[in-house]
């Protein structure tokens, strides 16, 4: 598996040519080693891609995200029958009861509780709030039936933002945090076909017309590095987004976060947690090895 994000923001045509990503702009091509890239985000509408270079991002197990005349994500193509034991996964999955679902979404929302703390405590410093949300992760049970989680979120967004913040406006915050979170869960629905899960099989996520279900589930707590990110930047940020800060958010990817007080790369940490998932299949144990924020 790679380690690069390619993000093309300007291309006559990429293709393919001995095992590497051609990348071709006046006369000139660039080359990239298909074993090194993980992502290829293309900004550019003009861009021309070919259909063996298609081929190969899903032999690679390589992600292709394309974005809108906003330079936002709308689109993502992801490795197809990649895992050899896939059905075996999907038959694991489709057999999850919505007790143990519950249990799942307890643990993933109870971290992302923990997270908004911690990024509270590094950016407003809003004590009240932070003492209201340790209270809510007390009071999640079956599965968040009272929402804390969604509660803790209105709280937190006008904390750290302002008390005026409308989540989902079209401006340069939400933009921002909308292409954050975009880019990690385009980073978690690769993740997730190279481990051979079935991305609409959620545990908390279960609309009919969203096939990442599951990949929103996994992102939860992982959007605090995101929201983290936009108030130191907050601003920098226009709308739409510029080039460094899209850059920016990409490298987000490689922003180290905590697992068992060791520290990992958010694109390695969301191997580590889905690879747990799995293990709960096996050992019948509910336990997700969540990444913690890493105060700095």
């Amino acid at each position: 598996m790679g380690y690069r994000q390619v993000v093309i923001h300007s291309s006559e045509k990429i293709n393919f040519g001995d095992n590497q990503l051609l990348i071709s702009k006046d006369d000139k091509v660039t080359k990239v080693p298909l074993e090194d890239v993980n992502y290829v985000l293309i900004e550019d509408s003009k861009t021309t891609i070919t259909s063996r270079l298609l081929a190969e991002f899903g032999k690679n197990s390589i992600a292709l995200i394309i974005c809108d005349e906003k330079f936002i994500p709308t689109s993502i193509m992801y490795p197809y029958n990649y895992n050899y034991k896939q059905l075996d996964v999907f038959n694991r999955q489709i057999k999850i009861d919505e007790k143990i679902k519950n249990e799942y979404w307890e643990l993933i929302v109870k971290r992302k509780l923990e997270n908004s703390i911690r990024v509270l405590e590094m950016t407003s410093k809003d004590i009240d709030v932070i003492d209201k949300i340790k209270k809510y992760i007390d009071e999640i049970h079956d599965g968040d039936v009272t929402n804390r989680e969604g509660l803790a979120a209105k709280m937190y967004f006008r904390s750290i933002f302002d008390s005026d913040f409308i989540r989902f406006s079209d401006d340069g915050i939400n933009g921002a945090l909308n292409y954050g979170y975009t880019i990690i869960a385009s980073a978690i629905i690769r993740n997730l076909a190279v481990y051979g899960l079935c991305t609409y099989l959620g545990v908390h996520h279960n609309s009919k017309i969203n096939n990442f279900n599951l990949a929103y589930d996994l992102l939860e707590p992982y959007r605090c590095i995101v929201d983290k990110y936009v108030f130191l930047n907050k601003d920098r940020i226009v709308y739409p987004l510029s080039l460094d800060i899209r850059k920016e958010l990409i490298d987000l990817l490689n922003t180290e976060v905590i697992h068992d007080n060791k520290k990992y790369t958010v694109d390695y940490s969301i191997g580590l947690l889905i690879k747990s998932y799995l293990k709960s299949f096996d050992t019948g144990i509910i336990s997700l090895d969540l990444p913690l924020i890493n105060y700095e």
